[in-house]
Formats: structure tokens, C-alpha cells, sequence
């Protein structure tokens, strides 16, 4: 999300100054509730071993586990096909992860979103469904016995792209069953769920009503890399302290991490960049801009298209210029994105992950950390561009599989 510069600076401000009062605040309530709910820390947790993990690696083994990386983060396809048979995908993930497994490496698993479950026919929203999503979650625990190292069910609901045509609350619903179902049956493997953007604070009241079949809370934070407030690396902590309280739950810090690159466009350049598709500026684009949506990159079109169809004109305008989108469109990390201190540079990323993994190890309630991600990407995943920096730069290792500066760090941070 995007403030205006002015409205930026003054927010940021702000939360420079009661950011540490919050954080102390909530460490000191955090250690309440720790004495007040132990178990579920002591049930699934009594390996004293921080989970350092990387998400959606290549199977480069010796170099993962060079780095000091011992888990793996990566999305399970759905099992069954139209025939309902093992679906090809399904098997050959199965084989993948076995061989992670060969090498000592533990696998963090990812349940498909609700898009994919519509796609075959399951909806959360219709009762006789339930029990179906149900037996596929049970599936997945009983066929990836020796596998899995632990769960988690959906990826960041609240998030459009993977929630919707969802409300929040049938997202609750639909993580929350399959929770239900896998609880009795995952012996000491840790099942949970994970939170990201604004659904970190209006997510967990919908799951209270599961909170018995929650092991963890994954949290997902990328500070610095997708709006232009936060500038203090103290913000990561508080926020895992306070999500600690809320929730009561042992925390995995899911996902994390740290454009490599990337820089502000001049408005000369962005003039250039509007002009083609056909406009000469933002003010033209909005005079007519469904015309504009037709125009830009097919994957970011398509996306637009298919969740906010029937917003209104000034809805969409805002949404393509005021926030995420904007920046995919101009291929840039707008003004005013980044931490103090910490440039979008591939030495700033490497510094970012030195002083950060060890505040993250220093929290007794924090069982794992995952970075995002493995290697730099061809393209953008959201708008297919080449040259977006907005999803390519996460890498510790550059597309080719070359060390970057953040190996280094990751590798020495872990290393305790």
C-alpha cells in the first residue's frame, strides 16, 4: 500500500516513536500468556531447533544446506485428477519432496488456495462439500507421512489473488475445517495457518472459533519492499509480538524477505512507460480506463479483470495507481519504499537478512523463519514482465544459481 509522500513521512514518523513502546508492551504480555498456555509449544515444539528455512528452492541440496538452511517451504498441488485418479503434478511433488527428504532436508507444506479447490468442484460455501475438502486435507497427511515436516493450510488469506471470489470470513471457514480434520491424526507434525497484508489484523478473530487445532500462526513480512511507511527493522518484532498475543500461538515467521534491486522511475520515464499503452498520463488513463486495462500486460490484465470487474471507474483508478499495481505498471519500487539503512541493493538485502535473522532467533516464541526466496526470478509472477522489480529480486541466489551477497549473510546468521 501506498501513502502520499507528505501522509508517508508523518505515519512513519509516528510509528518511529511507539513502535519500541509497543514492542516492550507486547513482549511483557506475551510472557502472561506463555505462562498461561504452554502446551501446545511443548506438544509440537520439543525440538529446540529454529526452523531456518527458504522458499520454492531449486533441489541444489549441497547449496542449501551450505547456507545453513535445513527446511524447505513449497506448495502441494492438488492430489486428483478430472478422473479422479493421483493427478501427474501430485506424484511428481511427491517425488521432488522425497528428495529433499534423502538429503536432510525437512519440507514445509502448503495446502492449495479456495481458486483451486473451484476449479474442481468444491466450494466451502456449500455444506455436502465439506466433508470432501475435509478428506483431502486428511489425504494429505496420512499419503505425505515422512514427507511433510509440518503444515500449512492455504497461503495468505485476505490476499485477492488468493482468496477470492472468498469474503474473509468463508476463507476462515475453509482453512479452519481442514484444520479440524487434520488434528487428530498429525502425530508430531505442527499444522497452521499463515497471515499477510491487513488480513495480519483481521484474520485471527475469524479463526478463534479452531484456535484447538492450531499448532502455529505463520506470519508473512515484507517491510520495506511493498509500501512506503515503515522504515525501522524494530517494526518486524513488534508486529510478531503483538500477533504472538493476540493469537496465543507459537509463531513461523512464513515468509520474509528483501528486494535486491530496484529504484524509484523519473516522471519523464514514466511518461515514456504510459505512452505505450496509449495515454500520455495518469490523468488521460483514468478518463477512460477500462480502455487502459485492456492495454497492460496480459498476466496483470487478466488478474484486474477477473477480481475487480465490478468495481467502479474511480475504484479502479485508484487501485492501479495507488497501490501495488502502480508499481508493476512502471516496473519500480515507488518513493519512499525501503527500511533506513537498508537500500534495494544486493549488499542492502544481504545486510537486511544479518541484522534481522537474529532478532527473529532472539524470540523464544518464534520456532522458524522463512526466507523469500531461493533464486531470483525470469519474470514478474503477477504482471509477466522481465524487468519488474517488484517479484524477480528476492533471491539469495541470482537466476543462474550464483551466490548473491544474502547467501553470505543467510549463511552465517543461521549458522547457531
Amino acid at each position: 500500500m501506498q501513502f502520499p509522500t507528505v501522509l508517508a513521512k508523518i505515519i512513519s514518523a509516528f510509528l518511529a516513536v511507539v513502535t519500541p513502546l509497543l514492542s516492550g508492551t507486547f513482549g511483557l504480555v506475551g510472557k502472561v500468556v506463555d505462562r498461561v498456555q504452554p502446551t501446545v509449544q511443548a506438544q509440537q515444539f520439543t525440538d529446540d531447533a529454529f526452523m531456518a528455512g527458504v522458499c520454492h528452492p531449486e533441489p541444489e541440496y549441497k547449496k542449501i544446506k551450505k547456507a545453513n538452511i535445513g527446511w524447505i517451504r513449497e506448495d502441494i498441488p492438488f492430489p486428483y485428477d478430472e478422473n479422479g485418479k493421483l493427478s501427474a503434478s501430485y506424484r511428481a511433488y511427491k517425488k521432488e519432496m522425497r528428495g529433499y527428504v534423502r538429503n536432510g532436508i525437512k519440507i514445509m507444506a502448503i495446502t492449495p488456495n479456495p481458486p483451486t479447490y473451484l476449479e474442481h468442484g468444491l466450494d466451502i460455501r456449500k455444506a455436502e462439500d465439506i466433508p470432501k475438502i475435509q478428506e483431502i486435507a486428511r489425504f494429505y497427511v496420512k499419503d505425505l507421512k515422512g514427507i511433510a515436516g509440518a503444515f500449512q493450510v492455504a497461503n495468505e488469506m485476505g490476499i485477492d489473488r488468493f482468496t477470492k471470489p472468498f469474503t474473509l470470513r468463508e476463507a476462515a471457514k475453509f482453512v479452519g475445517v481442514q484444520l479440524e480434520a487434520m488434528y487428530p491424526i498429525r502425530g508430531d507434525v505442527p499444522i497452521g495457518y499463515n497471515l499477510g497484508g491487513l488480513s495480519i489484523a483481521t484474520f485471527p478473530p475469524l479463526m478463534n472459533r479452531y484456535n484447538q487445532y492450531i499448532d502455529y500462526v505463520g506470519v508473512d513480512m515484507y517491510f520495506g519492499s511493498f509500501e512506503n511507511v515503515v522504515k525501522t527493522m524494530e517494526t518486524y518484532t513488534a508486529l510478531l509480538r503483538e500477533v504472538h498475543v493476540v493469537t496465543g500461538k507459537p509463531l513461523i515467521v512464513a515468509e520474509f524477505g528483501y528486494i535486491g534491486y530496484g529504484e524509484p522511475k523519473t516522471k519523464a520515464e514514466k511518461e515514456e512507460i504510459l505512452s505505450r499503452y496509449g495515454v500520455h498520463s495518469e490523468a488521460e488513463a483514468k478518463k477512460d480506463i477500462d480502455a487502459f486495462i485492456s492495454r497492460l500486460p496480459q498476466r496483470l490484465r487478466r488478474e484486474f479483470e477477473e477480481y475487480y470487474a465490478d468495481k467502479s471507474v474511480k475504484e479502479k483508478a485508484k487501485l492501479l495507481f495507488k497501490g501495488e499495481y502502480a508499481n508493476h505498471i512502471y516496473r519500480e519500487l515507488s518513493k519512499g519504499t525501503y527500511l533506513r539503512g537498508y537500500p534495494h541493493s544486493p549488499e542492502g538485502q544481504a545486510k537486511f537478512f544479518a541484522d534481522l535473522i537474529p532478532k527473529l532467533k532472539a524470540l523464544d516464541f518464534c520456532k522458524g523463519a522463512f526466507i523469500y526466496m531461493w533464486n531470483d526470478s525470469e519474470r514478474c509472477y503477477v504482471c509477466g514482465q522481465e524487468d519488474c522489480p517488484v517479484e524477480t529480486g528476492w533471491g539469495i541466489v541470482d537466476g543462474k544459481g550464483k551466490e548473491k551477497p544474502a547467501y553470505y549473510a543467510v549463511q552465517k546468521a543461521f549458522a547457531s
